[in-house]
Parts: structure tokens; sequence; C-alpha cells
């Protein structure tokens, strides 16, 4: 059985393709071309490779574009900075906390599991609870413009993460 899975980790077109790769990237860090060093990379990388196949669900990702995903994870890092200087801003001037609940449009169980988990990284948001479509969030925002805030606080949050979700289907 464990041969027979390592067999097609190993074996699979682009299981070789993803282990060169690796041990490429495994020579450039250690800035070597030994024989050791080659080896040594394979062998992790080959390791890496048979890991994720038996612990992460790979064939229920299938259905995204790996791409988009890839893109929508360096979008998050410039959110998480930009929604850090403002949440800043407002903790210095007059900071109010709110629970909110959002709807999202998401189907996919993995894409609202990365929605919530990309609410919680953005400064000054915290995702309490997902329940169906509907997604409870701890909200920090300015006391004065808590009415205004509360109508449109499903753009706020979620907008354009969502949006990028989306389109990250196949």
């Amino acid at each position: 059985m464990l041969l027979s899975c390592w067999g097609e980790v190993v074996l699979g077109r682009n299981s070789i393709y993803a282990t060169i790769i690796l041990t490429v990237i495994w020579m450039i860090l250690r800035e070597s071309i030994a024989i050791s060093t080659v080896v040594a990379g394979f062998a992790i990388s080959a390791g890496c490779l048979f890991l994720c196949h038996r612990l992460l669900p790979l064939p229920n990702m299938a259905h995204f574009h790996p791409l988009r995903l890839i893109l929508y994870l360096f979008y998050l890092v410039g959110q998480v900075y930009i929604a850090g200087f403002s949440a800043i801003k407002i903790m210095l001037t007059d900071a109010h906390a709110e629970t909110v609940e959002v709807r999202t449009t998401l189907t996919d169980k993995f894409l609202r599991t990365i929605l919530v988990n990309s609410i919680t990284l953005v400064p000054g948001s915290v995702s309490l609870d997902l329940q169906d479509d509907k997604i409870t969030v701890l909200w920090l925002m300015k006391k004065t413009m808590k009415s205004r805030n509360m109508e449109n606080a499903d753009e706020l949050l979620k907008g354009k993460l969502e949006r990028m979700l989306l389109k990250a289907q196949k």
C-alpha cells in the first residue's frame, strides 16, 4: 500500500516535474551542485510531495486556478499592510468594536474557509463564526462612522477578497 502510493506520487508526470523544480530550488538555497546536495534535495522534495499527497486534500482543489490563488495571496498580503496602517490610525483616534454579520456568495467550503481566515488576517477584523453563508466578524471602526459602515459592511470586509476567490474557481 505504501509503495503503491509512493509510486503514484513519484512516478506521476507532474510529480516528477515538481520534484525536479524543488530539487533545483534546494540546490540554489544550498548554493551547491555537489552530488550529495542533489541527492538530499531530491529525497527531501520527493518526501515533501509524498506527505502533501497523503495529508492535503489536493483532489478537492482540482477545480481551482492555481495562478489566481497565488495572485490572491499577494493581494491579501498587500491588504494586510494597508489595513494595518488604517487600524493604527483608528486605534489612535476613536476606536469602536462592533460585531457584524456578513453573507458570502461562495459555495465551496474550501473557499469559504480561505475567506474567513483572510478576514481574520486583515488587521481590524476577527472572524468569530462561519455558519453556511453567514460570517460573524468582530470589526474595529471609528465611532463616528458606525452607522454608515454597517450598511456596507459586506463590501468593506470581504469585497474584493471574495470576488478574487470567485474568479479562482474553474
